[in-house]
């Protein structure tokens, strides 16, 4: 650390290079696999530890106050997210939360930084101390219509569009998936079917419920190709993770298929007991059993 900031004092702090070395070392400093990196409970040597990281974000903000650059005030906001992700719980988060926001601001202020965007939403959206679900959404919705959001932020925007009411039943396309297969986009869409089907049943929209039914069944099928018997409440391994992209491109377009004639599907963990007891209540008994694996050829 001294090091780094006698390297510092030592050149022009407006130039180019000392921008650069300044947005370097922050996100060595946020690197979620660096030295500062933590998952452990706070005690008082890891608050120690904590402390040193805060100190260096804070001496470089303080130097580069007078500097006016979109990326140095994204690098910072990462910067105190990662902080206080790392070393607050509660509401000790709100303050670096709010600084943050401040310099995702800045920095999107400054020029327009699809980075600092992404960021903002995200934050917007997952932070309940700072949360704008309006302000989060719009964020992404620009992002996402222009194909610049991340794919990771897919299951983010979902979400928030649901809490927000937005429930849609639009034409499923199971091939939407090739853009993002992660665990965490096929959990967010088995909410946003599950909150279809109990507004269908409140409503008793009996033919929009058997097609909602059908769509999340031949989620489940897609899932079940993807992942095996995972239930998509975690996350998994990159290998794997890429071979599921790999198996969406090969059978999105060809998945058709129903409760009604297939059954239930085995090897699954993704819909629930009680969610095949709704299948079972609105289509009847079924005694048929579905292997995803065994009836479906991997094309390609």
């Amino acid at each position: 650390m001294i090091k780094f900031f006698s390297k510092i004092f030592h050149i022009n702090s407006s130039s180019n290079q000392d921008i650069n070395n300044y947005i370097q070392r922050l996100e060595e400093l946020s690197n979620g696999f660096g030295e500062y990196a933590n998952i452990q409970t706070i005690t008082k040597e890891i608050e120690i530890k904590g402390n040193e990281l805060l100190s260096q974000i804070e001496q470089i903000e303080e130097l580069t106050k007078s500097i006016i650059d979109s990326k140095l005030s994204y690098a910072l906001a990462i910067a105190y997210h990662s902080y206080c992700s790392w070393y607050k719980r509660g509401d000790e988060q709100k303050y670096f939360l709010e600084k943050s926001l401040l310099l995702l601001n800045k920095s999107i202020a400054i020029s327009p930084n699809n980075e600092a965007k992404a960021e903002l939403g995200h934050l917007l959206i997952e932070k309940k101390a700072i949360r704008n679900l309006d302000k989060g959404v719009e964020l992404l919705e620009e992002l996402n219509q222009k194909n610049q959001m991340p794919s990771y932020l897919n299951s983010t925007l979902s979400k928030a569009k649901r809490q927000l009411g937005e429930i849609k039943n639009d034409t499923f396309n199971l091939c939407i998936f090739q853009k993002d297969p992660s665990p965490a986009v096929f959990r967010e869409e088995r909410k946003r079917f599950r909150a279809l089907v109990r507004q269908y049943k409140k409503e008793d929209k009996t033919e929009l419920l058997k097609t909602t039914l059908t769509q999340y069944y031949n989620l489940s099928i897609l899932v079940t190709l993807c992942y095996g018997n995972h239930n998509c409440n975690s996350a998994v391994s990159g290998n794997e993770y890429n071979e599921a992209v790999q198996i969406v491109n090969k059978v999105c377009e060809y998945i058709n298929f129903s409760f009604l004639h297939n059954g239930i599907i085995i090897n699954s963990e993704f819909i629930s007991n009680n969610d095949w007891k709704t299948f079972i209540k609105i289509f009847g008994e079924n005694n048929k059993k579905f292997n995803p694996q065994k009836e479906i050829q991997l094309r390609g």
